[in-house]
């Protein structure tokens, strides 16, 4: 079985077919579960910005069970009393 590599970039994952796989169901939960709403980005504000988290899930054999992609904001980019109260996402 030829190794699968997690990859560390969203670049890097789009070139894979099972790891776009996996960024396309996480995208269908998200807007399942209506995540999010689209506002207008208050004045003076920037956006906490996005990035992927990739992993490989096992089985307990140790099989390859899935790839499974994670989108987490960056929140150690707001300031506590500035921009922390509300999250403002890309």
């Amino acid at each position: 079985m030829k190794a699968v590599v997690i990859p560390n970039k969203v670049e890097e994952a789009l070139r894979d077919p099972k790891w776009t796989d996996a960024i396309k169901v996480k995208m269908e939960a998200l807007k399942e579960n209506r995540v999010w709403d689209i506002v207008l980005l208050p004045k003076g504000k920037k956006p906490v910005e996005c990035k992927w988290i990739f992993t490989i899930k096992h089985k307990a054999d140790g099989t390859i069970y899935r790839c499974k992609a994670r989108l987490v904001r960056k929140g150690y980019t707001q300031t506590y009393g500035v921009d922390y109260q509300q999250t403002y996402a890309l």
